[in-house]
């Protein structure tokens, strides 16, 4: 699923140190994989490199076979669109939006995503409701303005978004972290349950790691930077 070799990134060229400098790192299909560290070892960073939002200075950054630093921006776009999830730690759903309508918007850009949308249900508002009851959000909240939501709620918002139309990766980016420790392990094994459904790859990224243990494979970002120098 993902490869990364002599993986360099610096924010600026003459940058001495860089932000990321990973020798080696290969992730299969299906795991779940919890990637953690502390504030400013470079999480965050990593993430926009896999979503190809950054480029590499140097090196290798492989998802599904493709190479991101050798696709242009605009087939970035259609690359992260039609093969990548992603569950921002703020949520970033439009406010003015129901629930439904921020789960499929992410399909009118990717045909291909919209198509395996509509092998679970006959149209997209009913696979988004699908996803949404699946993930907790009782019905009668699937048509609200979805700024009258809680965080909880938003939350799962934010996940049918991310998991509609099965895409090969699913990265969730501290999205636990307005959360209570019973709300957030169950929000986990929601995720968990809807991954292994859609046969994703989960890259869950925290700096909490009594989470650690729920997963069935943890990374150091730190100490897998270190090896690298």
């Amino acid at each position: 699923m993902i490869t990364l070799t002599d993986l360099v990134f610096k924010w600026q060229k003459q940058q001495i140190n860089p932000t990321i400098a990973i020798n080696s790192l290969e992730i299969i299909q299906g795991e779940h994989v919890f990637l953690h560290g502390p504030s400013g070892c470079g999480k965050s960073t990593l993430l926009s490199l896999l979503a190809g939002i950054n480029r590499p200075t140097s090196g290798q950054l492989s998802i599904l076979g493709c190479e991101l630093g050798q696709l242009s921006k605009s087939k970035c776009d259609k690359f992260r669109a039609e093969h990548i999830g992603y569950i921002f730690q703020n949520f970033n759903l439009l406010p003015y939006l129901s629930p439904i309508d921020n789960v499929t918007l992410g399909c009118q850009f990717s045909k291909p995503r919209q198509k395996k949308a509509l092998i679970n249900s006959p149209t997209l508002n009913q696979e988004a409701s699908r996803l949404l009851n699946a993930l907790g959000l009782d019905e009668q909240l699937h048509q609200q303005n979805v700024a009258s939501l809680s965080i909880g709620q938003q939350q799962r918002v934010a996940a049918a978004r991310a998991f509609i139309g099965s895409p090969e990766l699913i990265i969730a980016d501290e999205p636990t972290s307005a959360l209570d420790a019973n709300n957030r392990q169950s929000f986990i094994n929601l995720l968990f349950t809807q991954a292994n459904e859609a046969n994703s790859t989960l890259l869950f990224v925290s700096h909490d790691t009594s989470l650690q243990p729920l997963f069935n494979r943890n990374i150091d970002l730190l100490s897998l930077q270190e090896q690298g120098k």
